[in-house]
């Protein structure tokens, strides 16, 4: 198995086969390395530090690997397991993040023979933006100003709490260490919004107006149930549609089933649904 770095000219036979993922690296700014096994890519590792994924303190060295091609023989996914978790020792990662297509358990468990521990298990959602989201005016939206990023954090925080998302819980532990110059980074990059009753914060929204991604969705907890999740999300999708976006995308773990109802309810369908193992380095 042979494997190139991004830089690597030998690497643009296959750009194209593996455009996706290198669009993703590319997003994040992150160098990646790609497998190849007889010009077949056979999956792909990106590093970088934190805040990426949230999954540790800002600036711990971290990876992310994804499997591109489930379907090859044994030997060669144990070959791109060992050869990715080397790498990704020697690029001095804290932790490494595998995603998988749900149903390749072959491969999984060849990951999970390298200490690599089951995750996260998620669904992408897809709903097209071609009819009209109006939500009511009993909400009003306020977009959150750069200097009140941390109101924001905190309030996204308590707002998201008791989720069955793993990956979700794991990077609210993180939020309020993120240092001011990522937060202003992030609001550059995303729409923030403070969803407001009477004056009163009782949910909050962000999302990317240029990819179409829903990056989180929180309602205060003794505010549930009323349908203010539902008015907060057509804002969004409404908001998406106002920028040009032809699809709205967001991810959300397969058992937070109030949520995957109401997402369905509002015309989103199960694009995909995949797999996380995680590796964290032994102290």
């Amino acid at each position: 198995m042979k494997v190139y770095s991004h830089t690597d000219p030998d690497v643009k036979p296959i750009l194209e086969k593996i455009l996706r993922y290198a669009q993703q690296a590319k997003a994040m700014n992150l160098p990646y390395w790609v497998f190849v096994q007889d010009s077949n890519p056979i999956g792909i590792l990106a590093v970088g530090r934190e805040p990426v994924q949230l999954l540790a303190s800002p600036g711990t060295p971290m990876a992310l690997i994804n499997l591109i091609d489930a379907k090859q023989p044994k030997e060669i996914i144990e070959t791109f397991a060992y050869e990715a978790q080397k790498l990704a020792i020697q690029k001095n990662s804290e932790y490494a993040l595998a995603t998988f297509p749900f149903n390749e358990d072959a491969a999984i468990n060849q990951f999970k023979k390298l200490n690599f521990m089951e995750f996260d298990d998620c669904y992408q959602m897809v709903c097209q933006l071609d009819k009209s989201f109006k939500s009511s005016e009993e909400l009003q939206f306020i977009q959150v100003k750069k200097e009140e990023m941390r109101e924001f954090i905190k309030l996204a925080e308590k707002f998201l709490q008791g989720s069955p998302d793993i990956t979700l819980t794991e990077a609210l532990k993180h939020m309020p260490e993120l240092p001011d110059e990522f937060l202003n980074f992030y609001h550059s990059l995303e729409k923030i919004y403070f969803a407001n009753k009477n004056q009163q914060t009782i949910g909050v929204l962000n999302f990317n107006s240029s990819s179409g991604l829903i990056s989180s969705i929180g309602v205060d907890s003794q505010q549930r149930g009323k349908g203010y999740g539902r008015q907060i999300m057509l804002f969004g999708l409404e908001q998406l549609k106002k920028s040009g976006c032809k699809k709205a995308y967001l991810r959300v773990h397969i058992e937070n089933k109030p949520a995957v109802s109401l997402y369905e309810s509002l015309g989103f369908v199960k694009a995909e649904r995949y797999k996380r193992l995680i590796w964290r380095k032994r102290v």
